[in-house]
């Protein structure tokens, strides 16, 4: 871990392994096979870990629930996104990937997730690794479910689509930003948990500011995590 202001970060997107110290089995690096005693509801009957480890595979396929009880189970806990934001803070963005040292963020540089740490110049001002790109990650906080896939507020500093009314922002990245328009609220707004950082298939819209706000906290797919003292 690295401290960063008032806390301590994971250093590296975390790996999921069956022992406390990273060793045994690892969970979720190509596929969802976490065991049936660490089900998508988090309501575990055996642990596992969240060990932040560098020239790993990070884990993915995980569901919010179950990154929240990894991080416990090692003594620590997910970030909220205002700690992320903190620690994410400087790592450098310059919206391309050149397949060795930029962040891993573009499919035709970076066809799968690459290894922790292995990207040397994705680094924060804080010493985090990875914090753009790679896997998205889940953080604490949750809000008023999805009522689809654009925010139209007053602050919008980028989007996955270039169309109205998502505005692309050099100043900020050009990162995503996908939340809620509560304006127009569904008749099932389910809650929808936070996730930071864009992928290693998000193109320009990966960064410091990326933001997904409308993600499932039962959802896993290619989404990651790190974890917080």
């Amino acid at each position: 871990m690295v401290k960063v202001g008032p806390l301590c970060v994971d250093k590296y997107e975390a790996s999921v392994w069956s022992a406390f110290d990273g060793t045994g089995t690892q969970y979720g690096a190509a596929s969802d096979n976490y065991p049936g005693t660490f089900p998508d509801t988090g309501n575990w009957t055996a642990p596992v870990y969240a060990v932040s480890e560098a020239g790993v595979t990070p884990s993915r396929y995980i569901t919010w629930f179950q990154a929240q009880q990894a991080c416990a189970l090692s003594g620590k806990r997910l970030l909220t996104n205002a700690e992320w934001q903190m620690a994410a803070a400087g790592t450098p963005d310059p919206g391309t990937d050149n397949g060795t040292t930029d962040c891993a963020v573009d499919t035709a540089s970076t066809p799968n997730v690459v290894n922790t740490g292995s990207r040397s110049s994705c680094v924060s001002k804080w010493s985090v690794n990875d914090m753009v790109g790679n896997v998205p990650e889940w953080v604490a906080d949750w809000i008023q479910g999805p009522n689809g896939n654009g925010v139209e507020g007053a602050w919008d500093p980028g989007s996955f689509v270039s169309s109205a009314p998502y505005i692309a922002s050099a100043a900020y990245g050009n990162d995503f930003i996908v939340g809620i328009n509560e304006a127009s609220s569904t008749t099932d707004p389910f809650p929808a948990a936070l996730i930071r950082g864009g992928g290693y298939y998000s193109g320009t819209g990966a960064g410091v500011f990326a933001l997904l706000a409308t993600g499932d906290p039962t959802g896993s797919g290619n989404l990651g995590f790190r974890c917080a003292r």
